[in-house]
């Protein structure tokens, strides 16, 4: 289960989500402005037959639009290709099996898998730490590493999550801080490894451990050696893995970031944008959760107020068109959050289904899994009972109104999975032929 409680089985996560520490819609949230989604770390594109699409979305209205990819088909027969998949990664050609990790990722987005896949769940993890492993291909390796983040939210609800956790976070954090590894690996496995605490730690207190290792012995060397992708995804999973802390013990939340509090501070000062807009989006994250119930100040608040607004009022000069806007756009909204309790809203139209984000919380939760499943997020909203819990959403899946509004999905012919479903077909064919002249004989 979710980041449970061993002794009751409990859902700690859920719990959290519907305690009091998170305003309801029909509290503050309910007046608050509606910004627009100009902040998120990276542009999104549309995902192509061949291509996952693992960015976080933009949006340029105050409605964060997303529906399910009308060119991407899985069906109900993904099983078949999963096994040819988990077959193929055994090729000795370093471009084979990305090709083939390629495919396994569409797939793992694009379907739930949750309740599929029994008995071999943890053969599928193992082949996919097995490539984190044995490979020279950074590009195999980032791949496989994605893959190890959808397992978790594929199968978050069964027990091979808890089980298999130990060992999974162990290896990534022994990449993680190599520091002769490559950057977009590391920033790779730092998001898998924030992931999988997130849905499979025991309790806060682990997502409070892993937030100090993170802030310690990732984010502060990356920004002193200015690697930008490493530190973008460690303020990223530190704000992740602060959402779990701040529903677990709020005094616990203000010490870890008030630690962290002049690292974010220099991330307000990094050359990347997208760093600063993460670093900037933690400071909200965390007033808004301290903030609660009381009016609360951070001790160096007028300090950063003053760093947020010469960000806001930066000179286009040296930054581009699409920089300074989601510059602006980000500083603007915590700024809102910090000086006068005023959160974002999120609404995205989801199966003909508006849903709507109103708490710095769900917006960090949201963008993490956004980064993870890409356009299968829709999928998972759907089906996926993890998913729903987190973000307090329940869909029919059996009625007539999400039958209409489900995106039909057409495999490309040229496709890496249409070809990976054709040689499962001739496979399967070629079985039964020599099955059938085994018996004549």
């Amino acid at each position: 289960m979710t980041r449970r409680n061993r002794d009751s089985g409990s859902g700690l996560l859920r719990s959290a989500l519907n305690s009091s520490r998170v305003p309801s819609s029909t509290g503050r949230t309910s007046q608050r402005d509606t910004p627009q989604l100009q902040y998120s770390q990276q542009a999104s594109r549309d995902v192509s037959d061949d291509e996952f699409d693992d960015a976080a979305s933009t949006a340029s209205s105050d409605a964060w639009v997303m529906n399910e990819d009308e060119h991407i088909e899985i069906g109900d027969e993904w099983e078949p290709l999963l096994d040819t998949a988990l077959d193929a990664l055994g090729e000795k050609r370093a471009a084979a099996r990305e090709k083939t990790l390629q495919s396994m990722l569409r797939l793992m987005a694009h379907t739930y898998m949750g309740d599929g896949l029994e008995g071999r769940r943890v053969m599928l993890l193992e082949a996919l730490r097995r490539s984190v492993r044995s490979t020279k291909s950074h590009v195999e390796q980032e791949r496989a590493l994605h893959g190890i983040s959808l397992w978790f939210v594929n199968f978050g609800t069964q027990d091979e999550a808890e089980s298999e956790f130990a060992s999974v976070s162990e290896q990534l954090r022994v990449m993680v801080v190599d520091p002769a590894g490559d950057s977009q690996v590391r920033a790779q496995a730092l998001g898998a490894l924030g992931v999988a605490n997130f849905i499979a730690g025991a309790d806060f207190r682990d997502a409070a451990e892993l937030a100090q290792f993170v802030h310690t012995r990732v984010l502060d060397p990356a920004l002193e050696s200015r690697d930008m992708a490493v530190a973008l995804q460690a303020f990223s999973t530190l704000g992740l893995l602060l959402t779990v802390v701040a529903d677990g013990d709020s005094l616990l939340l203000e010490n870890i970031f008030d630690a962290a509090f002049d690292s974010h501070m220099r991330g307000l000062r990094a050359d990347s944008v997208d760093v600063r807009v993460s670093a900037a989006q933690n400071f909200a994250l965390v007033h808004s959760a301290l903030g609660a119930d009381s009016d609360y100040a951070f001790d160096s608040q007028d300090e950063l107020i003053g760093m947020l607004e010469m960000l806001q009022h930066e000179s286009s000069k040296r930054l581009g068109k699409r920089d300074i806007s989601v510059q602006r756009t980000a500083v603007r909204e915590v700024l809102r959050t910090i000086e006068d309790s005023n959160a974002p809203e999120l609404k995205l139209n989801l199966h003909g289904r508006i849903v709507r984000f109103g708490d710095w919380t769900r917006i960090v939760r949201l963008q993490a899994f956004r980064r993870v499943l890409g356009g299968g997020l829709p999928v998972h909203f759907a089906r996926n009972e993890l998913v729903q819990d987190v973000f307090e959403v329940k869909f029919d899946s059996t009625g007539d109104e999400f039958a209409r509004n489900r995106a039909r999905v057409v495999v490309n012919p040229s496709s890496e999975l249409a070809k990976m479903r054709s040689r499962d077909i001739r496979r399967r064919r070629d079985a039964r032929r020599d099955e059938l002249l085994s018996d004549l004989d």
